[in-house]
């Protein structure tokens, strides 16, 4: 528990770091992460609903099981 405080703390700081010292504008920096993060939450959200749809597609399927086949030779 305490490495993962650790490490996110670390993290933090090295992100509030990089930013500040960053080779481009605040509000260019900020736009950037602010398109990046849409661009993810978008793909995110279409994986989503692409997995809703296989759910509802499997669902109206029949359920897989074993396959009765009639044979024209009787015992």
């Amino acid at each position: 528990m305490k490495s993962s405080f650790l490490f996110l703390l670390g993290f933090g700081m090295g992100t509030v770091l990089g930013i500040l010292v960053a080779p481009e504008a605040g509000k260019i920096t900020r736009r950037k992460i602010r398109d990046e993060a849409d661009r993810i939450i978008d793909q995110t959200l279409n994986k989503k609903r692409q997995q809703e749809a296989m759910n509802r597609l499997t669902s109206r399927m029949e359920p897989a099981g074993t396959v009765v086949t009639e044979s024209r030779y009787t015992n």
